[in-house]
């Protein structure tokens, strides 16, 4: 019954954008959870830089760091115009502890993961209230 009630009311046609606007919320949620968790209980490590690698903005640095385990990872710095370290310098990173891949080279600022929260919810609050509007009638 419900299924021929959204047929008929033309608003079947909008489940997919309500779907993928509430998909790409959470995806956006987790990249921001990712990136206050770093910030939260980051743990501060020294690393040695293995590699410069360039990108459009600049020039990045590759570093290799060790855990309090004993594994290996490697982060990848934001591009700036000048490196930061020459291959063989010491870089220190900030890693969460829980998930030892999610890390980064300081300055650590706050501003990526704000922005990721806030486009969860802009993106997720138009989602879930299509969605509501598709399943109230």
């Amino acid at each position: 019954m419900a299924s021929a009630y959204l047929a008929a009311s033309g608003s079947a046609y909008f489940l997919p954008h309500a779907l993928v606007l509430v998909v790409g919320s959470g995806a956006l949620g987790f990249l921001a959870q990712r990136a206050f968790a770093v910030r939260a209980r980051g743990v501060r490590v020294a690393g040695v830089c293995v590699r410069h690698t360039f990108a459009k903005d600049g020039v990045a640095v590759i570093v290799r760091y060790e855990v309090a385990s004993g594994e290996k990872f490697t982060c990848l710095s934001r591009p700036a115009a000048v490196a930061c370290a020459r291959v063989g310098d010491p870089v220190d990173v900030v890693y969460d502890p829980r998930r030892p891949k999610n890390a980064e080279v300081p300055p650590i600022g706050y501003g990526m993961a704000v922005m990721l929260s806030v486009l969860a919810l802009v993106v997720g609050v138009p989602g879930l209230v299509l969605l509501g509007w598709i399943v109230g009638g």
